[in-house]
C-alpha cells in the first residue's frame, strides 16, 4: 500500500511541474499540546502571505498502523516588519484541525467497540517569527495555541463519548519553501 500511495504522489507532482516553484515546502514543529498530540513535519503550499498545511505524513504513518490521522492547518500573514534587509518579521493568526481513529480489529468485539473510537482537536494559533526570503524562504516560528480537543491521550481512547475539554500548547517551528520566482 505504501508503494502505491508513494506513486500517486510521484504522479501528482508530475501534473504540477511549478509546484515547486509556487510556494511548495515543508515545515517542522517542536512542541505539541496538552491533549497528547504533536506533529510529525507538514507539506506546505504558500501563496501570497497565505500558509496552508496538510500533515500527510501523520495520515501515512497512521494507515500503516490502522489508525486514521488526519490534519489541516492554514495561518494567514497580518503584518510584517523588516527587520534586516533580507529577513522580514511576520505575525500570521489561523487555525488547525485533527480528526483521528483508530481502525483497528482485535479479534474482541468488546475491544474492537471501543477501538472504534474517534476524536478531534481544533486549536487556534499564533504564528509569530522570522522569514528569509532571498532563492529559497526560510522561517523559525514560535506557535503559542489553543482551541478543544478530545483527544486526550491519544492511543488510549476508550469509548466514543469522550469528554470535550480545553487543550494548550505550542511549538517552535521551522519551515522551508521554495518561492515564487
Amino acid at each position: 500500500m505504501f508503494k502505491n500511495v508513494l506513486g500517486t504522489l510521484a504522479i501528482l507532482a508530475m501534473l504540477v511541474p511549478d509546484a515547486a516553484h509556487a510556494g511548495f515546502g515543508a515545515t517542522a514543529a517542536l512542541g505539541g499540546l496538552t491533549d497528547g498530540t504533536s506533529w510529525a513535519p507538514s507539506l506546505d503550499w504558500r501563496e501570497k502571505g497565505t500558509h496552508i498545511s496538510l500533515q500527510a505524513i501523520d495520515t501515512i504513518g497512521g494507515l500503516t498502523s490502522d489508525r486514521l490521522d488526519l490534519g489541516l492547518g492554514a495561518a494567514f500573514v497580518v503584518v510584517k516588519r523588516q527587520i534586516a534587509p533580507e529577513v522580514e518579521g511576520t505575525f500570521s493568526p489561523g487555525a488547525r484541525v485533527r480528526y483521528f481513529q483508530f481502525m483497528g480489529d482485535t479479534g474482541d468485539a468488546l475491544s474492537d467497540a471501543k477501538m472504534q473510537a474517534s476524536g478531534f482537536n481544533v486549536v487556534g494559533q499564533f504564528r509569530m517569527g522570522m522569514e528569509m526570503k532571498k532563492g529559497m524562504g526560510f522561517g523559525v516560528y514560535v506557535v503559542p495555541q489553543i482551541g478543544a480537543s478530545n483527544l486526550f491521550q491519544v492511543g488510549t481512547i476508550l469509548d466514543k463519548d469522550a469528554e470535550l475539554g480545553l487543550t494548550y500548547g505550542g511549538s517552535v517551528e521551522v519551515s522551508a519553501w521554495f518561492l515564487n520566482k
